[in-house]
């Protein structure tokens, strides 16, 4: 199960819990992401609407999303709303909760290849990714590329664990492939200006091997296909502005476009 750094959950914050028991008016939840504390739901705070019968919305063994409203570290009591979480607040936090699911798995298998037990694998890469980003699973997903690779390292995860964290992220996750467009505007107005930009563009098509398009005049497209989004944009954006510079060394113009 996908563990919180901190013992107990914020206020306003959506947790994902368990439910262990129904009472006629209240319904208690285990927090499975902290230790399986116990809140407490009362029947005002389980619809938008009078409940005849608080069987009817929740029921024992249910997974539940809810707001957190109250903690109570000294009584040991925290108080829990099913009424006050959105859909899309609901949404995201199971998205959230299946990513970190996955991202277990992977640290899991980290642990397994360097003999750690899991609360040690938490202690030495898990917590170390979430403070991060956010999210364990983001962190796995930024160490592929060399960006997010060099902000672990900033962030002091020794290159040890940031080296362990990309191999297994390596071999479990599958970085979508994404594609970057660029518009560029070229004219050319010598007699052969139209040869000209067509030699410009096959020479950079080959050195680079990117897709270039005309649109219609003077639009072109520039498109490159990446998994390294963040660097992609920086070398699409260098491979234009490469194409505009010969352009005007050879007598034309060139500009970047919006769209």
């Amino acid at each position: 199960m996908p563990k919180k750094q901190s013992e107990w959950p914020q206020r306003n914050e959506i947790v994902l819990g368990t439910v262990t028991r129904v009472n006629p008016f209240s319904a208690f939840v285990s927090l499975d992401e902290y230790g399986k504390k116990e809140g407490m739901i009362h029947i005002s705070e389980v619809a938008g609407r009078w409940v005849k019968d608080i069987r009817d919305f929740v029921k024992p063994n249910q997974t539940v999303i809810v707001k957190v409203l109250n903690v109570d570290k000294e009584k040991g009591h925290i108080t829990l709303s099913l009424k006050k979480v959105g859909r899309h607040d609901a949404s995201e936090k199971l998205k959230e909760f299946k990513r970190e699911q996955k991202a277990e798995k992977m640290l899991a298998n980290l642990a397994k290849e360097y003999k750690l037990s899991m609360e040690e694998a938490y202690k030495e890469v898990g917590f170390k990714l979430i403070d991060a980003f956010g999210e364990m699973f983001k962190g796995f997903q930024a160490a592929l590329t060399q960006p997010g690779y060099d902000f672990l390292i900033k962030n002091g995860l020794p290159s040890k664990w940031t080296d362990a964290v990309k191999a297994v992220a390596q071999k479990q996750m599958e970085v979508k492939e994404v594609t970057l467009k660029e518009i560029i505007e070229l004219k050319c107005l010598k007699p052969d200006g139209i040869d000209i930009i067509r030699s410009v563009l096959k020479k950079t098509k080959e050195q680079y091997g990117i897709d270039i398009k005309y649109i219609s005049a003077p639009k072109y497209s520039v498109t490159l296909k990446t998994k390294d989004a963040k660097n992609g944009e920086r070398r699409l954006r260098e491979i234009s502005e490469d194409i505009i510079n010969s352009i005007k060394s050879l007598g034309g113009e060139g500009t970047l476009a919006a769209g």
